[in-house]
């Protein structure tokens, strides 16, 4: 028995998988708000745990800043302004 080559060709894509996802929320570290509040924000309009909420916040007071959400271009913009509105310092990276 002999096996023949299949009629279809496999195309190599060249997707961008970062595409309409590659854009963060960076934290930066104040000297204003204390960590449970901090992490409670990180929760609500971030959506993360409670342990991804310390490790964030931890790290932003370490190193001055931190990536607390990736997303779309809207979705970003919506997190940041919530976070800037609870009076947090946020930017927006891509």
């Amino acid at each position: 028995m002999t096996f023949s080559q299949s009629p279809y060709t496999k195309e190599e894509s060249e997707t961008k998988v970062d595409s309409i996802y590659s854009f963060f929320v960076i934290l930066h570290n104040d000297s204003i708000n204390d960590f449970g509040y901090v992490e409670d924000c990180l929760m609500k309009f971030c959506f993360k745990t409670k342990k991804e909420a310390k490790q964030i916040a931890m790290e932003a007071h370490n190193n001055g800043k931190a990536i607390c959400f990736n997303g779309s271009s809207e979705e970003c913009e919506t997190v940041a302004e919530k976070l800037t509105n609870s009076n947090l310092t946020v930017t927006l990276g891509k």
